[in-house]
């Protein structure tokens, strides 16, 4: 197999989706959620038959901008995109082993650019949220390998921008490097550095059409710098990279440019309404210059991020364990946008599922499992009223030690490796096993009803992997913002230890919390917690007894079926609350 040059080996690269999904509110790319001037659209419609059959020709629109930013027409190169304009400098500047110089935390495609080129990425840490690390950039400039000086002004994702002086102390220092001043967020910020152009023969000003004209689809940028810098650009640029229809929309978006000054003042106001209601949640925002907010959700990031997408909003989730663990980046959407976030967000009750015997059956499944192991190593029945019995003992985690149990009791000492081993081999066997006998015990749209008022989760003792099996099997995974399982707590920390609920109300928003359990261990750990307590009766046992054991654990109210609980929630039972 071909391999490609060594550079691009152990690349990450930058990859997107193949596939369009119609999101209600799209604010994962800082993308214009007002669009374009309508004016563009009718200037498309117009498009002509030579628009498509010829090459296209930039000087218009070149001299649009020129004027528009107070340059002459040789100081500005058409590009297809900003991201065209970044790998034209960094392929006509950059040498095989020099240095590109960026922040740690920004946008990452001139990384790629230059490492596709053999070079070396020298990144500054930010050392205080998010101000710029002026001293320790400047300190790095004396390395004689950079070549190439990458700032984002505002950057992305911090939304901070470079203050002057600081950027001129750094232009000072480099005279003899490439310095690059990413502004494609400069005109929701109002600070541009573009004049730099004339004082500075090294700098390069990066604009694009995407974010503010709303031009994204039609991958329109260009670049402002000296005429013999933009000469020797349009030696590597291809000739013909922009397209006919993309100059047609930016020449008509720039004869409009008014447009964008009144969204602006929109996206300004629906900025401060969205980081006062984050702020309310109990999240960090900070400071932005940028179309967009970065905001420290701490704990509660994933929750808030699936309960946006489940409600068909995307927002950019930042990766566990990188700087921005727990970020999230919001494009800044419209103000119908903000109130549809508030709707979706607003503190609802909580209602947390344990699942075996609550939502499942196992009867079929996990029990006949037990019975089976137990034979296995014993050679004898197990009785299912002794293995309801051990359940309603309390203080046995899972299937696993419920067998150990059993053959403990009868005299049996079996490592408990070989039971788990055992065990998984009748019940899952690679998702082959008895756990396809499982069958739900909840009405069909039961999810579908509660979801519009209530926030729904499941915290269970199954591992992830067998929980997300029949999960997706009854194809109500959808309905739940956050599934916790066995993999995500330690040995000594499951029920009847109240960590699992506890890291529920860390890890969420609500103005109260539900568990629905069926063993006394389920209903000791949600009060424990502070949650109201509700007991559902298994399948298997829907005795008195049982009945008697949850109330004495503090169960709030005891429950037939896990179908009776919208009619419980509907009255609003004191007993409950």
């Amino acid at each position: 197999m071909l391999k490609p040059k060594k550079s691009v080996q152990n690349m990450a690269g930058y990859f997107v989706p193949l596939y369009e999904r119609l999101w209600d509110i799209k604010i994962d790319s800082n993308e214009n959620n007002y669009g374009s001037c309508p004016e563009v659209l009718e200037c498309l419609k117009n498009t002509q038959i030579s628009d498509v059959s010829f090459y296209p020709f930039y000087g218009e629109l070149s001299q649009q901008l020129a004027d528009f930013n107070g340059f002459d027409i040789s100081n500005i190169k058409i590009t297809n995109g900003a991201d065209e304009a970044l790998q034209s400098i960094v392929q006509t500047y950059m040498e095989n082993g020099e240095s590109l110089l960026t922040l740690d935390i920004s946008f990452e495609m001139p990384v790629i650019y230059a490492q596709i080129q053999g070079g070396n990425i020298i990144r500054v840490p930010f050392k205080e949220k998010w101000k710029f690390p002026v001293a320790d950039f400047i300190r790095e400039l004396d390395n004689s390998s950079v070549k190439i000086v990458y700032l984002a002004s505002p950057n992305n994702p911090t939304g901070n921008i470079i203050e002057e002086n600081d950027l001129k102390n750094i232009l000072d220092k480099s005279p003899d490097k490439v310095v690059i001043i990413d502004e494609t967020y400069a005109n929701y910020a109002g600070v541009s550095y573009k004049d730099f152009v004339k004082r500075y023969d090294n700098v390069f000003i990066v604009k694009s059409f995407s974010k503010d004209f709303a031009l994204a689809g039609m991958r329109l940028g260009y670049i402002i710098s000296n005429s013999e810098n933009i000469n020797n650009l349009k030696k590597v640029v291809s000739p013909f990279s922009v397209n006919s229809l993309a100059m047609k929309a930016g020449i008509c978006a720039l004869k409009n440019a008014d447009y964008f000054n009144k969204i602006r003042e929109n996206i300004l106001k629906s900025g401060q309404d969205l980081k006062i209601f984050f702020e309310s949640l109990g999240a960090v925002v900070y400071d932005s210059k940028a179309n967009f907010l970065l905001v420290d959700f701490k704990q509660k990031s994933e929750f808030i991020y699936n309960k946006l997408r489940n409600e068909n909003i995307a927002v950019k989730l930042f990766k566990k364990g990188s700087k921005l663990e727990n970020h999230l980046r919001v494009t800044i959407p419209t103000f119908k946008g903000v109130e549809k976030i508030k709707n979706v967000l607003a503190p609802k009750p909580f209602l947390v599922f344990d699942m075996d015997g609550v939502l499942v059956d196992a009867g079929q499944s996990y029990r006949i499992a037990i019975a089976r192991t137990f034979k296995k190593f014993s050679g004898k029945e197990a009785a299912p009223e002794d293995i309801q019995s051990a359940k309603n003992l309390g203080g046995l985690n899972n299937d696993w030690d419920l067998t150990q149990y059993l053959l403990k009791k009868s005299g049996i000492e079996i490592p408990y490796n070989r039971i788990v081993e055992e065990f998984q081999k009748i019940y899952w066997n690679e998702g082959n096993g008895l756990i396809n006998n499982e069958t739900p015990l909840f009405n069909s749209d039961l999810f579908e009803k509660l979801s519009k008022n209530y926030n729904l989760a499941i915290y269970t003792g199954r591992p992830a992997k067998e929980a997300l099996f029949t999960l997706n099997k009854f194809k109500i995974t959808k309905f739940f913002s956050l599934i916790l399982t066995s993999d995500d707590v330690e040995k000594g920390q499951e029920k009847p230890n109240p960590f699992g609920l506890n890291q529920i109300k860390n890890m969420t928003i609500a103005d109260n919390y539900y568990y629905f359990g069926d063993t006394q261990d389920d209903i000791i750990a949600a009060k424990a917690a502070g949650y109201n307590a509700i007991g559902v009766l298994p399948p298997q046992d829907k005795s008195e007894v049982l009945k008697t054991l949850l109330h004495e654990k503090g169960a709030n109210v005891i429950i037939n079926s896990v179908n009776d609980l919208l009619e419980i929630l509907e009255q609003k039972n004191e007993a409950v609350c």
